[in-house]
């Protein structure tokens, strides 16, 4: 026999102490992380939805509408737009000159003025007017107060399919936070301009969040081995806890329970009356207990050996009670308690994958006149005749009395694939004693049987087949009832 592999207990509580631990700081700093994260985009969510708005309330909305329509009469107009991605080659140039000189116009000077004044104040990135074409997939610059070298000139268009739309119900822009390669962590806001119910345009912020980024990572790391340190002293102290009032005591019951049988029987039969261990907790407990089996083990070895010689007797006399629990009286075979317990086993082989089997439904006819007419003595005889031919039949399968005249047959192997010649077989064994004068009219017997084999394209339980297996039985008993009246 294999010597199952030792692992001490301090070991065990050594991993445990040290999982429980690295869990909970694993949990402590991605909770904080989350906790930070949360709430710093969502202040700087806030932050660029009220800095658009306080801008769009404090310019003139008919000024922007007038650049808005300056821009988008050329946008509308063009025969082909160039998008962004296509930057500085020719054809982005000759698409672009068809707005050369809208940035010389006074009032657009003017508003990209303003707007870098806003810049300056509530230092953010950049600033620009946007219009939407979802139909297009296009969102026009309208004005940029970016930087001269990083702004994006009126009439440039990006093409997004899955870029951030306007809500048209209620006229609002997503707030969103992005990560880009090219300009990092930004949060970008909008908020329309509207004259008269109509959206002109979108005023949008872009605001870098590079450096706070960085900052929420330095402080996560710090967190991180804060945590690392306070695990590592704590998990100290708990080894040393449980190593001097847990593993010590055990070790040393341990010990003596291991001498307890050596050839030096006068000092194991007192070991543990000499054992002291105070740690006025279960072990303790457990020490007393000890002392106490040791004790009455020397003390009544004679009632030990009598209560196994009468728990032998006991377990035998359970597996015969066993055994009669799951026998059917009448007819011998297997009862409903002990097909209850083979359908779990099927349906632990159809979790396992196995599949091929089927069940047969047999139902005794005209047992209530049988009963009625000859008596119940009779009507059992007629039961216990079919019960013997289903088993001469199906003689590779269990057979299992599950009501008064029902028997039920779970087909397998030999008898699953020979099906339908053991039922013509069944049958002819019935014709043949209907049609026997010499039998008692209760051994002359009549039974419908049915089948139904699971498939797994539209079974899922081992009831599914028993409802089919029993349909079909009671199919074909109509049909040999009606049979009969005719």
């Amino acid at each position: 026999m294999k010597k199952e592999r030792f692992v001490s207990l301090k070991v065990k509580l050594t991993i445990g102490i040290i999982t429980i631990c690295f869990m909970i700081g694993v949990v402590a700093i991605l909770s904080v992380r989350r906790i930070a994260t949360s709430v710093i985009d969502k202040e700087y969510m806030d932050k660029a939805e009220q800095i658009t708005e306080a801008v769009v309330n404090t310019i003139d909305p008919a000024e922007v509408k007038t650049i808005t329509d300056i821009v988008m009469d050329v946008y509308e107009n063009v025969d082909t737009v160039v998008p962004s991605t296509e930057w500085g080659s020719d054809a982005w140039n000759d698409y672009m000159a068809n707005y050369e000189g809208i940035e010389d116009l006074p009032l657009f000077q003017e508003l990209r003025a303003k707007l870098r004044e806003y810049q300056d104040i509530f230092k953010v990135d950049c600033l620009y007017f946007t219009v939407y074409r979802r139909s297009a997939v296009h969102g026009i610059y309208i004005l940029d107060a970016a930087p001269d070298e990083d702004a994006c000139p009126p009439g440039c268009v990006d093409s997004f399919e899955d870029g951030v739309w306007p809500d048209d119900e209620n006229q609002t822009l997503p707030t969103t936070i992005t990560n880009e390669e090219v300009y990092g962590w930004l949060v970008t806001a909008g908020y329309p301009v509207i004259i008269d119910g109509n959206v002109v345009c979108y005023l949008c912020v872009d605001i870098s969040m590079n450096d706070i980024k960085a900052k929420e990572r330095g402080y996560v790391v710090t967190t991180a081995l804060t945590m690392f340190a306070l695990t590592v002293f704590f998990l100290l102290v708990a080894i040393w806890f449980f190593n001097r009032s847990v593993i010590r005591p055990v070790a040393m019951l341990s010990d003596t329970a291991k001498n307890y049988c050596s050839e030096n029987n006068d000092v194991v039969h007192h070991a543990f009356e000499k054992l002291q261990i105070t740690s006025h907790d279960e072990i303790s407990e457990l020490l007393s207990s000890m002392k106490q089996m040791e004790t009455d083990m020397n003390t009544n070895i004679t009632s030990l050996i009598d209560t196994k010689v009468a728990l032998k007797k006991t377990e035998e006399k359970a597996n015969t009670m066993e055994a009669l629990a799951v026998k059917d009286a009448l007819t011998g075979v297997r009862n409903k308690t002990a097909y209850d317990y083979e359908v779990q086993k099927l349906e632990q082989d159809l979790a396992d994958g196995f599949n091929e089997f089927g069940l047969a439904m047999v139902d005794l006819n005209f047992l209530k006149r049988t009963n009625d007419t000859y008596g119940h003595e009779k009507g059992n005889i007629s039961i216990r005749r079919l019960c013997m031919l289903v088993c001469e039949i199906f003689e590779h399968s269990p057979v299992f009395r599950i009501g008064g005249d029902e028997f039920i047959v779970i087909l397998k192997n030999r008898d699953y694939r020979a099906v339908d010649t053991l039922i013509e077989d069944f049958y002819r064994h019935i014709d043949e004693w209907q049609n026997d004068s010499t039998m008692n009219p209760w051994e002359q017997i009549s039974a419908a049987i049915g089948y139904y084999k699971f498939d797994k394209t539209v079974d899922r339980t081992v009831e599914d087949v028993f409802k089919k297996a029993d349909k079909a039985m009671y199919d074909k008993k109509v049909s040999m009832k009606a049979e009969r009246k005719d």
